[in-house]
Parts: structure tokens; C-alpha cells; sequence
């Protein structure tokens, strides 16, 4: 396949709709570089295979430089997160490893809950530096159960990691409240990973 000039991949992405992409989607029309383009889901650029990079070389490559070139060793972290989940999806088509995930998933939602719990149990005083950290605390968890896990998919149907998935949002909406709560100055995500402006 002649490669594609990017002029015309620019104007591509523009005249097709994302409905038209979605149509194009359903029917398992992408091919080459247009399946990267419209790729919108982590479990779409999965399929694309739009990486096969080594997460363990990555991150090697990332503690050489983050003394010496923060944004470079950022770039290279975020590459090795996509190939850390896709590397990880790819060993989904098996309901062994599908559980282990499932049980991970399930750890994770109850450690949350115990640092939700603690929190409660020590009362500290809202807006305190102890309750802005159990806060920051219990949203990293959610964080990486949120933004990371989250995107794998159970393609064996053995277990309730899509039940799961809506549990989790709902878990993750509480401990932003808590967050906003405690004065967290940084930006807070949702539970999709997009910034929260309010």
C-alpha cells in the first residue's frame, strides 16, 4: 500500500464525521493510517497496533533522562503506560488472566474504601492538611483503578469487570468530592481522565 500523503490525511479527518467514523468502525473499515486516525477507544488503538514498544525498555529509557529533560522522560512514561495496558489487553483472550485482573480490580476498589473508611474514623478537620491527604490518598487509587484498568476489556465474558467499570465511577465521583473538600489546588480528573473545570 502507497504510503498516504498527509495533506490528504488531514483532509480525511476533516470531511469524515465522527458518526461516519463510527459507521466506518462498526464495520471494520480501518485499515493503515486511517485506522490510527479514528481510533477512539484504548481497545480500538489496541486493534490498530499502533504501538508494540517495550513498556520495561521504556521506562529504562525514562530514569536515564528525568533528571535532565523532565518533558522527554514524560512523553517516554506515557508511551510505556499505552504499552504496559496494551501488552496487558493482549493477554486478555484468556479467562485466567481476565480473573487475575478482576481480582486486582477488586483489591483495589476495597483499598480505596479502607482509606474512605479511615478518614471517616479519624475525623480530621475538613480542608486540613490530614484530610487533604487521605483525600489525595484514596484519588491516586482511583486514579490508576480508573484510568488505567478501566481501559482493559474482558473479550472472554467470564467476568464482571464491566459492572465493575460504572461501580467504580460511581466510587471515584465521591472521593472528588472529598478532594474538592480538602482545597487540592492541583487539577482533579474524572473518572474518564478528563480535567474537571468546576
Amino acid at each position: 500500500m502507497e504510503p498516504f500523503d498527509k495533506q490528504v490525511l488531514l483532509k480525511a479527518k476533516a470531511l469524515i464525521s465522527r458518526f461516519e467514523a463510527s459507521q466506518y468502525r462498526k464495520e471494520g473499515l480501518f485499515r493503515g493510517p486511517l485506522c490510527g486516525i479514528f481510533a477512539l477507544t484504548f481497545k480500538e488503538q489496541v486493534r490498530c497496533g499502533d504501538t508494540m514498544d517495550d513498556w520495561k525498555q521504556l521506562i529504562g529509557e525514562a530514569m536515564q533522562i528525568e533528571t535532565t529533560d523532565t518533558i522527554a522522560a514524560f512523553k517516554i512514561y506515557e508511551r510505556a503506560v499505552f504499552a504496559g495496558l496494551t501488552t496487558a489487553q493482549n493477554l486478555l483472550d484468556d479467562v485466567e488472566a481476565a480473573q487475575i485482573i478482576e481480582a486486582i480490580y477488586g483489591a483495589l476498589v476495597a483499598y480505596s474504601q479502607t482509606v474512605m473508611l479511615r478518614m471517616k474514623a479519624e475525623d480530621p478537620e475538613i480542608g486540613g492538611v490530614d484530610h487533604a491527604f487521605r483525600a489525595g490518598q484514596a484519588y491516586g487509587v482511583s486514579c490508576v483503578l480508573n484510568h488505567l484498568i478501566d481501559k482493559l476489556t474482558d473479550i472472554t465474558g467470564g467476568t464482571e469487570l464491566g459492572a465493575m467499570d460504572a461501580f467504580s465511577d460511581t466510587l471515584h465521583d465521591e472521593i472528588i468530592i472529598q478532594g474538592r473538600a480538602a482545597g487540592l489546588t492541583v487539577e482533579l480528573l474524572d473518572a474518564q481522565g478528563d480535567i474537571l473545570l468546576e
